[in-house]
């Protein structure tokens, strides 16, 4: 028998506490011929940042319709936990593996609002 409504209804309902959780979204454009390339090294990442960094609490790859652009969409416990992810061996690997594969990049990032 499922749950009484009134119990569904309390699982849902909002966090009272305050917290603060740091979101990135970073797009990349590749260089021409370098889209598969790059979707697979970002694989990689979302992959390595997930399993090796306890505060990495989401980490999407988004292909755009376009098939050439690419969304990251990142979680993370805090600014320093993000900060922290950008030291790490596997994004600094990363970084190096993926510079010459990429025309444009662009960083945004904020700290999560709740409704």
């Amino acid at each position: 028998m499922p749950p009484p409504f009134s119990s569904v209804t309390a699982l849902i309902q909002p966090r009272q506490e305050t917290f603060t959780v740091h979101a990135v979204i970073v797009s990349f454009t590749p260089q021409q011929g370098c889209a598969d390339h790059l979707e697979a090294l970002l694989l990689h990442q979302a992959s390595d940042s997930l399993a090796k960094e306890r505060h990495c609490q989401r980490f999407d790859v988004v292909r755009l319709e376009d098939q050439t652009t690419f969304v990251l969409y990142e979680l993370y416990r805090d600014e320093d936990a993000f900060r922290s992810h950008l030291k790490t061996d596997h994004f600094l690997t990363f970084d190096q593996k993926s510079a010459a594969l990429v025309a444009e990049k662009k960083v945004l990032q904020g700290d999560l609002r709740q409704a």
